[in-house]
């Protein structure tokens, strides 16, 4: 079984000092039959950056 995820690699300004969370597409194995199952991720070459109050807004 097969899925795609996203990664955080790092956290970066942008030029006006705004922090931004730099993230790496994986590729998701499972081994089992269940998500919970053991398996590993394979990374892409495809990255995007993403506002750091994305990702932590709904955590309030």
């Amino acid at each position: 079984m097969e899925s795609e995820a996203w990664q955080s690699v790092d956290i970066i300004k942008n030029k006006q000092g705004e922090p931004h969370v730099l993230q790496q597409k994986v590729e998701v194995y499972t081994a089992g039959v269940t998500e919970e199952s053991a398996g590993y991720t394979k990374p892409t070459v495809e990255h995007r950056l993403v506002p750091l109050t994305e990702l932590t807004k709904n955590s309030q």
